[in-house]
């Protein structure tokens, strides 16, 4: 075994690892990939805690811990108090009425026409009785001078009443003379429609004159501007023919009113309200509402504004604060990751790890900025989900550190407090511990209802503490009151909940990105009914079984150091499917009939031998199996030797060295596997075990100090080879394997009590 012993050539091993190791940070190359990496993750990180969010550490519904004041005093713009007043103006607005042109053309067409017909009559009863109906208070008097004005005076006379007279007195309709008497405007503007800016103009609502309302003040008005145009014989008539009009001189325009409205809505300034420091913006242990919440936003952005007045730098010294914690979280990871995980010192998956962990801090920070009250569940959830994923694309260990160190930037970005780190580190811790495998769906269902669980707890508990430690400061929320608590935990709780459910809907895609296969996957792989190893079992029985037994010895030895066991029993399942394009040219499938290499050169053997490699791979891209079971079919035999036929080879080239003279030695190069050697701890168990179980099943004796034997020389064999140069296998696992492998040869080799004959015929009848 390998305790105890040492030699120059493990402390050359020892020392090649440790110059790998350190390579990570030698090769300028891949200290090249790892600074952008890093450079990547620091900047869209920062970007992302730049993210505008919210800027105080209260939500709507929560309740004040103490008088919540401005640390200066300002003015807010007060968006009720401006639509109070824009609404006032706009009721202020004057009433907008034009004139109703065939109204005018009507007076105008009549007034001439009593001219003319007052010509045409010599006395005053000669009057037709519809002239005197409709111009009442026509007197012989009138008449008279009807008869000795001139035409082109009275024609003037009339322009003038209709032009400047009773457009200053406007009859309407009742209708809108009650619109008009309803506006709080005391005034009203008189427009033509078509040029409203050019002719408008303002008069008192009192000019307006209601149809159907003749007597009193509206007819002293009508009276007086006829008066301005016509001598006194001609003033009653008139005015009594304007008195009982049934068509209005102007009608109301609600769109040029309506512009008007707008016009003057405009005019009005945004109202404030001014914020005194004396003066509590939210009393302590009252709620804060929506109105009250926009105040504090409010203070905090003024105060901010103020500050970067009288200390310039003060902004982006805080800026420069969040940047270099980003930094400081940054660098603690690349250390980490380069540190604790192989695939990722590789930067096989780095980008893929990079962009999980932006992802989930960008989800984090732009849910909580439009959902604000609910920061324990859309906070939490993220770095749960983060943490279940890497999980199971890498290890608990990796997934633990990488959660925390993605919490505190969680923490950071959405301007949390050390109680809602304590609280994702606990679901963290929880899901961490409880998620190691996967291989039902209810695992992950299970889970999560156990980390909401523990959240609500771990909220409730952190929160109950504060609340009575402080119960004799006045600085604390109200006694008593522990619906703020109650509902952090709720929400903490439906995030562990969530982060299982997510997982579970998304293991396609994360098996898929990760290029990993998850227990429940592997699971249903081992399953004797899956087609490809349906068909093993039928044409290619010696290989079926001899890939069973080795599943067993790979799986136990897996084990043994702390691997995945499951993928390995199910790597050495179809490690050997290639085998079904030639079953017949493999030893364990011949039954004792003739070896069919006897007939074929050793070189023609080689490639039929190591072909089944290749096709081993076509196979399982056609079946759809996994990644990382296809790896195991590439890389089982590594780069070793395929020593029955090379010794095949030199042995025919020297029975041929007497016919055909010197000939080059046979490359042992040749012969040997295309590879890749392992780069995995389980693909190197399976190479292990592979040849062990050849190895003993050729053994006519397998008493346990003979197994140990064979185990070690094969180990040996395969480490001086450099078979185990690409993957982590310590010496001490390979001292653990073959420990793991006797154990498990002896059983498979155990022996049985020999059953006694039955006795002769003739004997029983004797």
């Amino acid at each position: 075994m390998w305790s105890g012993k040492s030699s120059a050539r493990r402390q050359a091993i020892r020392e090649d690892v440790a110059e790998a190791e350190s390579h990570v940070w030698q090769a300028p190359q891949r200290f090249g990939q790892v600074f952008l990496l890093a450079l990547v993750f620091f900047v869209v990180a920062t970007a992302i805690i730049y993210y505008p969010g919210e800027t105080i550490p209260y939500h709507v519904g929560d309740l004040a811990p103490f008088d919540l004041v401005s640390r200066i005093s300002f003015t807010i713009d007060d968006p009720a108090a401006t639509d109070m007043a824009r609404a006032h103006a706009r009721a202020n607005a004057p009433a907008v009425l034009v004139p109703n042109r065939p109204t005018f053309e009507r007076i105008q067409s009549q007034l001439l026409d009593l001219h003319a017909d007052a010509r045409n009559t010599r006395t005053f009863a000669a009057l037709a009785p519809e002239i005197k109906a409709r111009w009442p208070g026509l007197t012989p008097e009138t008449l008279t001078w009807l008869h000795e004005v001139e035409a082109a005076s009275y024609e003037l006379k009339v322009r003038v009443l209709l032009t400047q007279m009773l457009p200053e007195i406007p009859t309407v309709d009742p209708n809108t003379a009650a619109l008009v008497e309803a506006r709080q405007s005391d005034r009203i503007n008189l427009a033509d429609r078509d040029a409203i800016e050019a002719t408008m103009r303002t008069i008192d609502r009192e000019h307006i004159v209601p149809l159907g309302l003749p007597q009193g003040p509206p007819r002293a008005l009508l009276r007086a501007a006829v008066s301005q145009a016509f001598p006194q014989v001609m003033v009653e008539p008139i005015v009594g023919y304007l008195c009982k009009l049934d068509m209005p001189t102007y009608r109301y325009d609600a769109a040029l009113t309506g512009q008007l409205e707008e016009r003057a809505a405009k005019r009005v300034p945004p109202q404030g309200r001014i914020v005194l420091p004396s003066k509590p913006i939210v009393e302590a242990g009252k709620r804060i509402t929506e109105e009250t919440h926009n105040l504090l936003i409010a203070a905090q952005r003024e105060y901010e504004h103020n500050l970067s007045h009288r200390q310039p730098l003060a902004w982006w010294l805080a800026k420069l604060g969040q940047a270099a914690t980003v930094l400081v979280l940054t660098l603690a990871g690349v250390l980490y990751v380069t540190r604790m995980n192989s695939q990722l010192r590789a930067l096989g998956a780095g980008w893929t790890l990079v962009s999980l962990l932006l992802l989930m801090l960008a989800v984090a920070k732009v849910t909580v900025s439009v959902w604000p009250n609910a920061v324990y569940l859309l906070g939490i959830a993220p770095t749960l989900l983060a943490a279940a994923i890497m999980i199971i694309a890498y290890h608990q260990r990796f997934a633990l550190g990488m959660a925390a160190l993605h919490g505190m930037l969680v923490t950071l970005a959405l301007n949390q407090n050390f109680d809602f780190f304590l609280t994702l580190l606990t679901g963290v811790a929880l899901l961490v511990f409880a998620l190691k495998e996967i291989r039902t769906l209810g695992k992950l269902i299970v889970v999560g209802v156990v980390a909401g669980a523990t959240l609500f707890i771990s909220t409730w508990a952190i929160g109950m503490a504060h609340f009575l430690s402080l119960a004799w400061n006045f600085t604390l929320m109200p006694a008593g009151d522990l619906g703020p608590i109650a509902s952090n935990a709720l929400w903490a709780a439906g995030a562990g909940v969530a982060a299982g459910f997510l997982t579970l809907g998304l293991l396609p895609l994360i098996e898929r990105v990760f290029k990993i296969t998850s227990a429940m996957t592997l699971l249903g792989l081992c399953d004797a009914n899956r087609p490809l190893l349906r068909r093993l079992a039928t044409e290619a029985p010696g290989t079926f079984n001899h890939s069973l037994v080795l599943g067993t010895m790979a799986e136990a030895a897996a084990t043994a150091i702390g691997a995945n066991g499951l993928l390995c029993r199910v790597g050495a399942y179809y490690h050997d499917v290639g085998k079904l394009s030639k079953p017949q040219y493999f030893a364990e499938n011949q039954a004792g009939g003739p070896n069919r290499h006897d007939k074929l050169s050793p070189a023609m053997s080689l490639l039929i031998i190591v072909g089944h490699v290749k096709d081993g791979i076509e196979l399982a891209r056609e079946y759809g199996l996994p990644w990382s079971v296809q790896q195991f079919i590439a890389q089982h035999h590594g780069t070793t030797l395929v020593e029955y036929f090379y010794n095949a080879a030199r042995q025919r080239q020297q029975r041929e060295m007497p016919l055909k003279g010197e000939m080059p030695p046979v490359s042992e190069t040749e012969f040997r596997y295309p590879g890749p050697r392992p780069q995995t701890r389980e693909t190197a168990i399976l190479m292990v075990c592979d040849g062990v179980e050849s190895m003993a099943r050729a053994m006519p004796d397998h008493t346990p100090g003979r197994l140990e034997t064979v185990v070690h020389q094969l180990v040996t064999k395969r480490l001086m080879d450099g078979q185990f140069s690409d993957c982590d296998l310590t010496l001490k696992d390979l001292a653990t394997i073959e420990q793991s492998l006797v154990r498990t040869l002896a059983g498979v080799y155990h022996g049985r009590v020999a059953y006694p004959k039955p006795a002769s015929p003739v004997m029983q009848t004797a």
